[in-house]
């Protein structure tokens, strides 16, 4: 049975996406020992969205794929200032082209298929203390 997702093919220190449908890898390696550090279910997203990526071309909103990217350039991405952006992204491979959609991209831009390290956002919380609540 084939898999469509990528598959951990290389030693501990990294990992390279095998495409299913010519058995060839993708001639990008990852060392995941580096910083940024991805969590394994975000590993396994990674893997997952670059071997779709690898078995049906790279993704647009117009392909019929069944897949929504959603992405918006930097103008318009209200995520920006938190660090939610391509050039932060483990598919982001250069200034203007992803890994895995079809676009040109901004480095300040983002789609939902993000997968950006949690080091590289920054959420302020508001904790209420109880006493402030009387």
């Amino acid at each position: 049975m084939n898999q469509i997702w990528g598959e951990y093919t290389g030693p501990i220190k990294g990992f390279r996406f095998k495409d299913y449908t010519n058995d060839e890898h993708d001639s990008h390696e990852h060392d995941l020992t580096k910083k940024p550090y991805y969590a394994p279910a975000e590993q396994d997203f990674i893997y997952a969205m670059q071997g779709i990526a690898n078995r049906y071309g790279k993704l647009s909103d117009n392909d019929d794929n069944g897949i929504y990217v959603g992405y918006v350039n930097q103008k318009d991405n209200d995520a920006y200032k938190i660090g939610i952006y391509c050039s932060h992204c483990a598919h982001y491979e250069s200034e203007n082209v992803c890994r895995i959609i079809k676009q040109k991209i901004e480095p300040g831009g983002k789609c939902r298929l993000a997968a950006i390290p949690s080091e590289y956002v920054t959420v302020r919380k508001t904790i209420k203390s109880k006493y402030n609540q009387q």
